[in-house]
Formats: C-alpha cells, sequence, structure tokens
C-alpha cells in the first residue's frame, strides 16, 4: 500500500503536523524551519530509488515470403482513390467479400476499411449480405 505523505496546519492553535516518509518529514521540516527564520532553505538530498526497466521483447527469426506479406498501402492516395479499389474488389467478387479479406488484399488499416464501406454504402454503391460481408448494389 503506498504510503500517504501530508501536511496539516490549524491556524487558530498555530500546530503543524507532518505525516509520511522520514525523508519527506525531515525535507518539509528543514524548508518549515528555514520559512520561519527566514534565513533561505538549504538545499536537502533525497535519494530516490531508480525505476524498474521493463525487459525489451524477444525477437523471433521468421521468414515470411514477399508472397504472404499484405501490400504495404500508399500514403499520398488522393481522395477517392481508396474507395476505387475497394469498389474494385467488391465487384471482383460476385458472393461477397468480407471486411477481413479487403483489409489483407489492400493493406489498408480496419477503420480505413470501415470509413470507406461506411461512405459507399450510404451512397448505394454496395449493400450488405450478412454482418461484415458486402457485394455490389
Amino acid at each position: 500500500m503506498a504510503e500517504k505523505s501530508r501536511v496539516k496546519f490549524n491556524p487558530v492553535t498555530k500546530e503543524m503536523e507532518i505525516e509520511g516518509s522520514e525523508s519527506f518529514v525531515t525535507t518539509t521540516l528543514d524548508k518549515l524551519q528555514a520559512m520561519l527564520s527566514g534565513s533561505p532553505a538549504k538545499k536537502v538530498a533525497v535519494k530516490k530509488e531508480p525505476k524498474a526497466v521493463k525487459a525489451a521483447p524477444v525477437k523471433t527469426d521468421k521468414k515470411v515470403r514477399q508472397s504472404e506479406k499484405a501490400p504495404k498501402v500508399a500514403t499520398g492516395m488522393k481522395r477517392g482513390e481508396l474507395s476505387k479499389s475497394v469498389m474494385a474488389l467488391i465487384n471482383g467478387s460476385p458472393e461477397g467479400i468480407s471486411t477481413a479479406e479487403l483489409k489483407e488484399k489492400t493493406g489498408l488499416k480496419g477503420i480505413q476499411i470501415r470509413n470507406v464501406l461506411s461512405s459507399v454504402t450510404k451512397r448505394g454503391k454496395i449493400r450488405t449480405v450478412k454482418r461484415g460481408v458486402y457485394v455490389a448494389a
């Protein structure tokens, strides 16, 4: 359980209560005494414990054939090119195509696929056969 450090001051009785670790109490008390006496506060060195470092993930030597990799998506595509490439794939599959297949074949991110499908569905160019499967309208 984390230890809570705090300073309480009662303005009526002018009493102070300091709770916390020993280093917190000593540094706070030194600062308060320096403020009350009017002299500049002296610096008190506090030892800090080093933070725990997470272990780096282990990389495996998996060799993937070039044909198995999804194609890279061009970042500089113009407006409408994403929907044209998705529409071409949907038109090419008469029984329908799933979002997972679209993601794999185009190399787009899932959110990009959903955005394109949403806009093309609103325009009436495709329809949903069942959840996640689309065909040309």
